[in-house]
């Protein structure tokens, strides 16, 4: 068996373990991408990446090199990235700040200050797969700190698991997988958000819903048109949304 196909049985193998987690990974970055390649279209001067981990945008997507990006992270964690980007590329790209912060513990406002973040001008951010981490009170920190400090027009897009998986109250199958193993590997779920009641929070916050999608609208949008049979996970959503705080 050649690599491809290694590679191929690996997947295979995966999507029997976590039905559609994989399917799920490659939708969402697809988005994300059009999203951040239609934001830098737009003019966007800032791009804030939280909880980072080993996110590779700032240094594959065209256009980026052109905008300041911040990426916010566990210092353990950006330790370890800067390591491997400096062993790649030889030294760390001048577009990326990098911005130490543990947001269970910290504000994401006081790292932010230290680091010449612009609050003037339109600012993209990308919060994926780290909401149902966090706590309740380090999520509604977020929200309030990116309504408040970007310019209106702002956007931010963001993953999110259904309350009721976190509660239990509807757990699927591959919920509960999902769940024992971010257990196991001590990261535990601890938020969700119930998708009819998210608009008002967002609202409450400054901020206003653009689009929320999942599994069928990524099938719809990306798998369709190309013909391609992928399993999608249910339990995940995604949400851009912009800020409309005046002033």
């Amino acid at each position: 068996m050649n690599i491809t196909g290694i590679g191929t049985a690996l997947l295979a193998l995966r999507d029997r373990q976590f039905p559609g987690v994989i399917g799920g990974l490659i939708c969402r970055t697809r988005y994300i991408d059009d999203a951040l390649q239609n934001a830098l279209r737009e003019g966007f001067e800032q791009v804030v990446i939280l909880g980072a981990g080993f996110d590779s945008r700032a240094y594959r997507i065209p256009g980026m090199e052109k905008a300041r990006v911040f990426e916010v992270d566990h210092p353990g964690t950006q330790v370890w990235k800067q390591k491997c980007l400096k062993r790649m590329l030889g030294t760390l790209p001048a577009h990326v700040t990098f911005v130490p912060i543990d947001f269970d513990k910290q504000e994401l406002e006081d790292g932010m200050v230290k680091v010449s973040f612009r609050t003037n001008v339109k600012t993209f951010f990308i919060w994926e797969g780290v909401s149902q981490y966090i706590t309740e009170e380090a999520v509604n920190s977020t929200f309030r700190h990116v309504s408040r400090a970007s310019a209106p027009g702002s956007r931010i897009v963001f993953t999110y698991i259904d309350r009721d998986i976190i509660d239990g109250s509807a757990r699927s199958e591959l919920g509960r997988k999902l769940i024992s193993l971010a257990q196991q590997v001590g990261e535990p779920w601890l938020f969700g958000f119930n998708k009819e009641e998210l608009p008002r929070y967002l609202a409450e916050r400054g901020l206003a819903p653009i689009e929320d999608i999942g599994d069928s609208d990524y099938k719809e949008r990306y798998l369709k048109p190309i013909g391609r049979r992928l399993n999608v996970f249910t339990i995940e959503r995604i949400m851009l949304a912009q800020s409309v705080r005046s002033q």
